[in-house]
């Protein structure tokens, strides 16, 4: 079984290229010990055949499917497993790290797979940078990690550091279609010029989440439901929304008394 981790975009910075594979953004995020896993069961054959199961469920995963075709060497009959421990539409890359695990599960290289994942992404209009995060973060170490991307696309700069202070993810909301706002080309004019309102942060817990706000806010992209939310937060807590979605995610001296105010707005898990 494969994995690779949840994660949370705070800020992000829209890069065109025709090419899919630098096709992508710059920003700042999250990776969690969180994400998706792929189990997989293989057999010979003259046609490639790609079946997707979520528990006893059919799915049909056209992002992870792409990812593997772009991956797969020769036809073979494939069927995955799918387990994802975060929703989809929240914001926390599960298009993606779905992909990304399903590439890995074939037993190609963390580069390969990062290729085929973030193509299908960039093709499907589902992402930009939560492909380059993951396999950074697979890179670098286990559990919660800072992420910095740098420069776009494949082969981009990205740098991780471990996170160092607790965090609180609240589940608020129904989730919003990520590709509503990546196709639209008014959106990308807003949120490049709210990512370059001010130079990226220092890699610490508070930074990040202080930046992702004042991105929220400048761009337009704080849903009502994530507002809501983040306007109950003591003193000295801070906190911004999961793009493009609706979780928010939140830190503070003290954890617990932040977690149990949120969980009025959702499921709550703390790291």
């Amino acid at each position: 079984m494969s994995f690779a981790p949840a994660h949370l975009s705070l800020l992000f910075h829209i890069h065109p290229d025709d090419d899919p594979l630098l096709h992508g953004s710059t920003g700042l995020g999250i990776c969690l010990p969180q994400g998706a896993y792929a189990a997989l069961e293989r057999q010979p054959a003259k046609r490639t055949s790609i079946a997707f199961y979520e528990g006893k469920r059919k799915v049909k995963e056209p992002v992870t499917r792409r990812a593997v075709e772009l991956a797969l060497d020769g036809p073979e009959k494939l069927t995955f497993w799918l387990r994802r421990e975060m929703p989809l539409g929240a914001g926390m890359g599960m298009s993606g790290a779905t992909a990304l695990a399903a590439c890995l599960e074939l037993g190609v290289d963390l580069e390969r797979a990062m290729r085929a994942a973030h193509q299908s992404e960039i093709e499907h209009s589902t992402g930009l940078g939560d492909v380059m995060a993951q396999a950074a973060a697979l890179r670098d170490g286990p559990g919660a990690r800072l992420v910095q991307r740098r420069s776009p696309g494949v082969g981009g700069d990205v740098v991780t550091s471990s996170l160092d202070g607790a965090l609180a993810l609240c589940l608020c909301g129904e989730g919003r279609n990520t590709s509503d706002v990546l196709k639209d080309d008014g959106w990308h004019e807003i949120i490049n010029g709210a990512a370059t309102a001010h130079p990226l942060p220092p890699l610490t817990l508070r930074a990040f989440l202080k930046a992702g706000r004042l991105f929220s806010e400048l761009s337009g992209l704080m849903p009502p439901e994530a507002a809501a939310a983040l306007a109950e937060l003591p003193m000295g807590a801070v906190g911004t929304v999961a793009h493009l979605g609706t979780a928010v995610v939140v830190t503070g001296e003290e954890i617990e008394p932040i977690a149990a105010e949120l969980e009025q707005f959702g499921e709550v898990r703390r790291f």
